[in-house]
């Protein structure tokens, strides 16, 4: 049995007209996803409205690691604080 090759997918953290989305770009075409499960193929008009905010694949495993650590009030309250 022969594995199918998967297409490679890169994915942005976004806002389009305001709304929380991902931007996937599969197979040469560019899909708005939005948090409330819509998905949309991107289109050049919605263009002045999108805001891209960061790299999926960047973000997650930063994410994680600040869940890990007890998230934000922890991460907050625990650095040292310097003097300037």
């Amino acid at each position: 049995m022969q594995t199918l090759p998967q297409p490679t997918i890169k994915a942005k953290y976004a806002t389009v007209y305001d709304a929380a989305c991902t931007l996937a770009h599969v197979n040469r075409v560019l899909y708005v996803i939005y948090d409330d499960g819509r998905i949309e193929e991107f289109s050049i008009a919605m263009a002045p409205f999108t805001v891209v905010l960061g790299d999926v694949q960047t973000a997650e495993p930063a994410a994680m690691w600040d869940r890990i650590a007890g998230g934000p009030a922890a991460l907050c309250t625990s650095r040292q604080m310097l003097e300037v």
